[in-house]
């Protein structure tokens, strides 16, 4: 990259600024010689420009750095009383709040500026968000609209700009990428002019039109002062044709038709060369056609060579085509397939050469198409007991939205009712048994059999083995159970550990996200909404990370399902949890949003009697120090490091922590068996420590490499929306519970990959030991960093050899390393092991 970039996509690059300064002037140290270097005006001007007192080239970015431009405080009446006058009058936020609950900043109860702010005794710098200003609790006040305010409520200024204009002027410091846009889009968006004539004459002068009109920023005139580029290319682009076999594109002169043909015929394009590279050097054999250029350079001489420098410095690209057409198909195609050797060597799958790319694309599974359920199925047929085929079918239909469940269900019900066929059922009871399995499955996702135009159940049916989780009403299962009870967690590992639990979400069918005014998706005479109301206990785990909005919803159901006004609709709720463990996440939030979002900030905390658990049932005798250590910890008892008071951090046991040259992987699971490695794990801050650390392991695992491919499209009724968003964008993006033990967070063993399902063994919770057949379904998540919704069909899984420690909460292991790049809470970590 140059350091010669227009203005507007330099700090897009470099966001925390560039270290050093480079006005490449000639310097003569030697002051006592005679020689002097002239230099051109421009350049004395460049050099001025970069040393002179007032105009510094460096970049602020340290809290010492942010407090010498910005202050969030009130300055001393005292030492500056026309700055504390300026202050008090215009850079005072609201108040708002409980102050003033009608303040124009408030949004459903909460300020959208968020304040009053936290008392901060030292200045923090966030990457790519607003620091945390200093806001000292110096007992500074004063009285705004009758309330009393404090350094909490002061906007962010500039003490020489507020002096000097008398105005409100809000000073940040720029720390991320958005404050880009806000700066420089007044500038580009065009000129704040506009030329109106009206004259009969038609002379133009263009060029004087646009000297009058023009407007030059003070960006732009230090950048032509400095006589950067306005323009410059620091990448490579290549477009890599795209052909059916004998159909690339050919260019002539008119009446050298044949001529070019005959030219074209003898050399190869990019494609064709790709399958001759393919066939002659095995090491490319690993790329696919859109990675090659990575790593081989297309010679005059139409074929392509080792490259030898600047793979870092490309960019590729296959030209667009339409999407209806076999042509686009082959496109699909070249975007996940390596080491094709030729045409037909590109239209085989697994051992059989398919007509079309179309129908190769099917059976890899790169199109929306029932074919790949199908083949599903016909696998798990071949070698799965009946049980296990109708549980998958049901995960087909709840998560996986095959297009025509009726004819799935014709194809595969032999295979389904084959074991009560064995014990001399007639077959259209069997297809009725094996229907009502599969309802009581469905019934868990608020789904019934209509739903999917599946036969519907004709009778009920005595002595019929059926799921423990039938939400109808059976006889003999009100005898046996008085209380009707339901378990869940807020997080699906914690779910896993229960007997028949799910996650809240699941149960209650939360929104995502969660608002204050959210509803759940439950209706009182639906099947689901039946069910909750013969509950008369429900047991919810893992309370202290329920947000308050999510109880609220929980509220507002039960009352209309059993249409009873008290709280709750009179139901029993027994919660169990540990405030000093995780609480509600709120993204981007601060300590006091996060507590505000809890349990016992919510209105219905009034309404809950506390019981406290005084054993740890858990702890052996000699784990009795650790125990105190963990209550310390959580309680915030510890001894504050000495060196570090403000930041509250504490000594960590010299045991806990690896030498440098160990590794952490091999600590952790080095030597480990089989059996061992669900007691094990790596834990981290988040998402992306955690897949780095999983990818290590998995370039450490034996064996031959499985690709499973996904497919990609963003979720919307608009035919250009989609057209906006190509497939290597989606692919690069990186965003129901069964009683089977199967919920988000999981922790299954593989035993099988197979071509269209994985087998797994459960490793934890109620379920361990139980096998369970993973087939991609449909993922939408809620991510709204993006300005789409994307829909993802893909296997549901990822490696599980480190995760979040937000993910291992609920969950107890004999072996537990924690990777910190950073100061994060680690209490949570500490009490999902047995000992140090």
């Amino acid at each position: 990259m140059s350091a010669n970039l227009d203005p507007m996509i330099y700090p897009i690059f470099f966001p925390r600024g560039d270290a050093g300064w480079h006005d490449q002037l000639e310097h003569n140290p030697d002051r006592a010689t005679r020689v002097r270097n002239r230099v051109t005006l421009s350049q004395y001007y460049n050099y001025r420009l970069s040393i002179r007192q007032t105009f510094s080239p460096i970049f602020y970015e340290t809290a010492e750095d942010i407090d010498s431009l910005i202050s969030a405080e009130i300055p001393d009446q005292t030492v500056d009383p026309e700055l504390f006058e300026i202050v008090k009058t215009c850079m005072i936020h609201g108040p708002c709040g409980i102050l003033n609950p009608n303040s124009p900043c408030m949004k459903n109860g909460v300020c959208t500026k968020k304040f009053p702010k936290e008392f901060n005794p030292c200045t923090v710098a966030i990457f790519n968000g607003y620091p945390n200003y200093r806001h000292l609790d110096n007992g500074r006040v004063v009285i705004i609209k009758g309330n009393q305010v404090d350094n909490r409520w002061v906007v962010p200024y500039n003490p020489w700009l507020s002096k000097k204009y008398q105005a409100h002027i809000n000073v940040e410091a720029c720390m991320f990428i958005k404050s880009v846009k806000y700066l420089y889009k007044y500038v580009y968006k065009g000129h704040d002019c506009a030329n109106v004539v009206i004259n009969e004459s038609v002379d133009h002068d263009e060029i004087n039109t646009y000297l009058d009109c023009r407007f030059v920023s003070a960006p732009e005139a230090l950048w032509r002062i400095y006589e950067y580029s306005i323009s410059d290319m620091s990448h490579t682009i290549i477009r890599l044709q795209i052909h059916l076999p004998d159909n690339q594109r050919v260019y002539f002169n008119e009446g050298e038709e044949q001529v070019a043909i005959d030219r074209a015929a003898q050399r190869d394009t990019h494609l064709t060369a790709w399958f001759i590279l393919n066939a002659e050097n095995n090491e490319a054999c690993q790329y696919s056609y859109v990675e090659v250029p990575y790593h081989f350079v297309f010679g005059k001489n139409c074929m392509w060579k080792v490259r030898q420098r600047g793979s870092d410095k490309v960019v590729v690209r296959m030209y667009k085509v339409s999407s209806f057409c076999e042509l686009f198909f082959l496109r699909l195609f070249l975007l996940h397939v390596k080491g094709a050797k030729s045409f037909e060597d590109l239209r085989t799958v697994h051992g059989t050469v398919f007509n079309t790319f179309r129908e190769a694309c099917y059976h890899l599974g790169l199109l929306q198409d029932d074919i790949e359920w199908r083949n599903t199925l016909t696998e798990a047929a071949a070698t799965r007991m009946p049980k296990q085929i109708r549980l998958l079918f049901s995960i087909i239909l709840t998560l996986c939205e095959p297009d025509d469940p009726l004819h799935l269900w014709n194809t595969f019900k032999n295979y389904m009712v084959e074991d009560y066929i064995h014990h001399s059922m007639p077959v259209v009871l069997a297809e009725q048994a094996a229907l009502r399995q599969i309802e009581s499955i469905i019934n868990q996702s608020g789904k019934t059999l209509a739903d999917y135009n599946l036969p519907a159940l004709d009778q009920f049916l005595d002595n019929v083995p059926t799921s423990s989780s039938s939400l109808e009403n059976d006889d003999e299962d009100v005898q046996s159970r008085h209380i009707r009870t339901a378990t869940a967690a807020w997080t699906g590992i914690a779910a896993t550990l229960l007997k028949n639990g799910c996650t809240m979400h699941g149960l209650f069918k939360l929104p995502v996200p969660i608002l204050e005014t959210s509803t759940c998706n439950v209706t009182p005479n639906s099947i689901h909404g039946r069910f909750l109301r013969q509950i008369s206990l429900y047991l919810l785990d893992e309370a202290s990370m329920i947000p308050k909005y999510a109880l609220s919803a929980i509220d507002k159901l039960l009352q209309d399902i059993c249409n009873n006004n008290f709280p709750f609709g009179g139901k029993v709720i027994l919660m169990g949890g540990d405030f000093r463990q995780i609480l509600p996440v709120v993204k981007r939030g601060r300590p006091a949003e996060v507590i505000e979002s809890c349990l016992k900030c919510s209105e219905h905390w009034q309404y809950v009697q506390r019981f406290s658990l005084t054993v740890n049932m858990r702890v052996q005798i000699e784990e009795e120090e650790f125990s105190q250590w963990l209550l310390k910890l959580g309680s915030g008892t510890l001894p504050v490091k000495p060196k570090d008071p403000l930041r509250g951090c504490i000594e960590i046991p010299e045991q806990c922590f690896l030498s440098d040259n160990e590794s952490i992987v091999e600590k952790i699971f080095g030597g480990a068996e089989e059996a061992d490695y669900a007691k094990r794990a790596i834990l981290t801050p988040t998402n992306v420590d955690s897949l780095a650390i999983n990818e290590e392991v998995l370039h450490r695992l034996p064996g031959d490499v499985k690709t499973y491919l996904s497919s990609d499209s963003i979720d919307t009724d608009n035919l250009n929306e989609i057209n906006n968003f190509p497939v290597e964008f989606l692919n690069s993006l990186t965003p129901s519970d069964l009683k089977g033990g199967l919920c988000n967070g999981t922790r299954l063993m593989v035993r099988a990959l197979h071509n269209n399902y994985i087998d797994g063994e459960v490793l934890t919770g109620v379920s361990a030991g139980n096998r369970v057949f993973v087939p991609r379904v449909q993922l939408a998540p809620s991510d709204a960093n993006l300005p789409f919704t994307l829909k993802r069909r893909q296997f549901p899984v990822r490696l599980a050899y480190s995760m979040t420690i937000n993910k291992s909460q609920g969950q107890t292991f004999e072996k537990v390393g924690m990777s910190f790049n950073k100061h994060y809470t680690n209490n949570v970590a500490f009490t999902n092991v047995l000992n140090l």
